[in-house]
């Protein structure tokens, strides 16, 4: 526990910031950009079977003592339960990598807004305009439904058919978009520094720093296979 929050800490003091292909340099050359794309859209049906699919997309609250009102709107990281967060938008693929991070916005800012401020989104934009239309991400439906981010079909009535096409598309994405619920459990779950109860004792700034390294070292995580369950048996031992 002590090492994890000290590489926690070495990370954000050196602003490690989290980038995927889509804002990297590799997001300039469509060709580099799709054909890690593919890699994702793979896993992504190999898991799932749901076409296309090369990230899923959802905004997650992290908490943080009320910033000082001299450099800081305080009233603006207020959420909707009264509480002061950060909303960190994250981008992950099947395995739980976490493919973007953007930890910028207070807590009252909406999700769709974050993401129309996002980098990633002219990429995306700028993809499907190319001619490749077969990449999507898959959000709920706080965002817009575009050709590159897909949402539920919404007012669906309680007794229809469980076998009509709106219905099993809603089924699939839910069921696939569950991934990124997952990722930020797990994510919290590895850094719990993150969960609502533990709160960051720091200015904004720092507190998107620290995200931001808590994502990055997610990520190592996961490429070298450590297991949330080793952690946890570490912490107990």
């Amino acid at each position: 526990m002590g090492e994890i929050s000290k590489n926690v800490a070495r990370a954000s003091n050196n602003s490690v910031r989290v980038y995927l292909c889509l804002i990297s340099k590799h997001s300039s050359n469509f060709h580099n950009c799709v054909d890690l794309m593919y890699c994702y859209l793979f896993s992504f049906y190999n898991c799932y079977g749901f076409p296309g699919v090369i990230g899923c997309i959802d905004c997650t609250h992290v908490a943080i003592v009320p910033p000082p009102g001299t450099t800081h709107y305080e009233r603006s990281y207020v959420n909707r339960k009264n509480f002061h967060f950060i909303n960190t938008q994250l981008i992950c693929d099947s395995k739980l990598k976490i493919l973007n991070v953007n930890a910028l916005f207070p807590g009252s800012t909406h999700d769709s807004y974050i993401w129309s401020n996002s980098t990633v989104l002219p990429v995306l934009q700028n993809l499907h305009n190319a001619g490749y239309t077969n990449y999507q991400l898959l959000g709920d439906s706080g965002y817009p439904l575009r050709p590159w981010c897909l949402t539920p079909i919404l007012n669906l009535e309680e007794d229809d058919d469980e076998n009509t096409p709106a219905f099993l598309y809603n089924e699939a994405l839910q069921k696939t978009r569950s991934t990124i619920e997952r990722c930020h459990g797990v994510l919290k779950l590895r850094f719990r520094c993150l969960l609502k109860d533990r709160v960051l004792h720091y200015t904004p700034n720092k507190a998107t720093k620290i995200i931001n390294a808590c994502c990055v070292l997610n990520n190592l995580c996961i490429a070298h296979n450590f297991q949330l369950s080793d952690m946890l048996e570490e912490r107990e031992s």
